[in-house]
């Protein structure tokens, strides 16, 4: 009986140490685990197991902050058009007519919220357009014409990283002169104050500078060309501009 006893102790012995000499299979179907966010340092030992390596090194490139003050430059092509209406004879139209325009701008951004970026824009431009209004029956032909638009604008986007779609709109600024041609005492001179609105899209180029793609809206107030008949010309412009620009960081967060 104790012969039996030691054979079976003997390959109960040789079973377990077979055991414990073959590699484990548990979870070998098991799925692989998440790719880490960072290179893993190897196992140094079995009771110091692989750890995800810190090192800026591998860290990913941080994300663009559209934080500061700028200056820019901007060129592009104003499409404008001035509707009229004449009260000595009840008529009515529209002239149209289209210039370069050329510019600068000073803004300030401030990336808040996450990506949300809110901020504000001036900008100074040259164009020139010079309008022809057909005469009233009882009355000279009018002119308008005007040089320069400014504008004044709150800026929103959602920043893409390098990329800042946006939507703006705020208070414009234009220079009018209307008159009758042939008479010296029929001119009316003005500076327009009304509103503007728009989208475009920045994106960042290298360090501070960036460009962009923009679509304007500007409306401008009524001015009057002086008929001497019954009543004035009532003169209604308006510009559609399309532009680029550079923008250059003065200084950022």
């Amino acid at each position: 009986m104790s012969k039996a006893i030691s054979v079976r102790t003997a390959l109960l012995a040789c079973v377990t140490v077979a055991g414990l000499g073959t590699p484990a299979t548990a979870g070998v179907l098991d799925p692989a685990p998440a790719y880490p966010a960072y290179p893993a340092y190897p196992a140094t030992s079995p009771t110091h197991p692989a750890v995800l390596d810190p090192s800026p090194a591998y860290a990913l490139p941080p994300v663009y902050d559209w934080t500061g003050l700028y200056v820019g430059i901007n060129g592009g092509f104003a499409s404008s058009r001035s509707h009229w209406v004449s009260d000595p004879d009840g008529t009515s139209g529209a002239d149209n007519h289209s210039s370069g325009t050329i510019g600068g701008t000073i803004g300030y951004n401030a990336q808040m919220f996450g990506q949300w970026v809110i901020g504000e824009e001036f900008d100074f431009n040259w164009r020139h357009y010079d309008f022809t209004i057909p005469a009233a029956t009882c009355g000279p032909t009018c002119t308008l014409t005007s040089d320069w638009y400014a504008t004044a604008r709150l800026r929103a986007g959602y920043a893409i990283d390098r990329f800042l779609p946006y939507a703006t709109v705020g208070l414009s600024m234009g220079d009018f002169d209307a008159f009758a041609i042939g008479q010296p005492n029929g001119v009316n001179r003005s500076v327009s104050f009304n509103f503007t609105a728009g989208a475009g899209l920045e994106v960042a180029i290298y360090g501070p500078l960036s460009g962009k793609i923009e679509y304007l809206y500007v409306n401008h107030s009524r001015i009057d060309c002086v008929a001497e008949c019954s009543g004035p010309v009532h003169l209604q412009p308006t510009d559609n501009i399309v532009r680029v620009g550079l923008n250059y960081r003065l200084w950022q967060r």
